[in-house]
């Protein structure tokens, strides 16, 4: 996935190099001194000897210089790749990851459409750089009229209708079909996601205990304090973020949602992106069951912070989480597609 996907997880600098757009990684090496460089390095302190009243002594250079032979100094190796922008989907920078993005090379990403994601130390995205927004003021302003006239409300439902259908959980429907507000509607959500992770089960280490810390009404999550629910949320972010780049593009008002709305202290610039993720959460499911069965992650593969209020991947850990998701996630703008229209033809 490294062409559609830029991965960064080590020291780093974006930028561009001749006229084209490069990632250059830096990495921290141990190399011996070169000859004139300890010359130098004795000059240097045979200056300052003298400047204090030292006289300089033969011997001393002689042992000083055996010993810097014998000792490696530290220094930054950069390495340039570059990057083909025409294949290129997006960049997702970790915890791990310090340096620099050049403006240079954020006009190369506005020019190409490329967004940038950061995650953070919770394993949640917590900035992200998109490069594009047509919003279509017809399809706003019947999203601002949906909320009003009932019609927002229906699409709640139909969104919650796939999730059901495509987590298996059928039985529930007839519950949701009975719904008469977004706060019923979000019940029977919170119940059918809660039996469906009820059966899951995982062996005593990894502490799963279910999503119960998750309050329906507002869509948060308190930190993770296990390894489960911190790839989930890791996953849920992404999903969201990708379904903001989808919406985006076809126009909609992001901050305009039907079954998440900005009330009740829900702060989301995203509001529709996570209506519209609902579908696909258990792409997500799915996925972090496959790693933890196949043992791709363990749970020793996380640590707790300092303070000890959330879980922290590790190096390793957090890069293979990433590139599975992005596989995965990889077909979401095509699978989308068909629900993005029904709500279109439902406003």
């Amino acid at each position: 996935m490294i062409e559609r996907t830029l991965l960064i997880n080590q020291p780093f600098a974006l930028r561009q190099r001749n006229g084209i757009p490069v990632f250059t990684s830096i990495k921290t090496i141990e190399v011996p001194y070169q000859e004139a460089e300890i010359d130098n390095i004795i000059e240097k302190i045979n200056e300052h000897k003298k400047s204090i009243g030292f006289t300089r002594t033969e011997n001393f250079d002689t042992q000083y210089k055996e010993m810097l032979k014998k000792t490696q100094k530290k220094t930054r190796e950069k390495t340039d790749y570059p990057i083909n922008l025409s294949t290129l989907k997006r960049i997702i920078i970790t915890p791990n990851a310090r340096g620099y993005i050049s403006t240079y090379f954020l006009e190369f990403c506005k020019v190409h459409q490329i967004p940038i994601y950061w995650v953070d130390a919770k394993a949640r995205i917590d900035a992200s750089f998109l490069p594009f927004h047509y919003l279509k003021t017809s399809l706003a302003l019947k999203q601002y009229e949906a909320r009003l006239n009932g019609k927002g409300f229906e699409i709640a439902k139909f969104l919650i209708l796939q999730k059901l259908e495509n987590m298996g959980l059928n039985y529930f429907i007839s519950n949701l079909e009975k719904a008469e507000d977004i706060q019923s509607v979000f019940g029977v959500e919170s119940m059918a996601t809660n039996k469906y992770h009820e059966d899951w089960s995982f062996p005593d280490e990894w502490n799963w205990e279910g999503r119960r810390h998750r309050n329906y009404r507002t869509r948060k999550n308190r930190n993770a304090t296990d390894p489960i629910n911190s790839m989930l949320n890791l996953g849920y972010g992404l999903l969201a973020q990708q379904m903001s780049e989808i919406l985006l593009k076809k126009g909609f008002e992001l901050s305009i949602g039907f079954l998440h709305q900005s009330e009740g202290g829900n702060r989301y610039w995203n509001m529709l992106a996570y209506d519209f993720v609902e579908p696909f959460r258990f792409w997500i499911d799915v996925c972090v069951k496959e790693m933890i069965d196949e043992k791709e992650i363990k749970p020793t593969d996380f640590t707790f912070s300092e303070d000890k209020s959330y879980m922290v991947f590790k190096d390793k850990a957090m890069d293979i989480a990433l590139n599975k998701y992005m596989e995965i996630l990889d077909p979401l703008e095509h699978k989308s597609l068909p629900i993005i229209r029904t709500v279109e033809n439902m406003l």
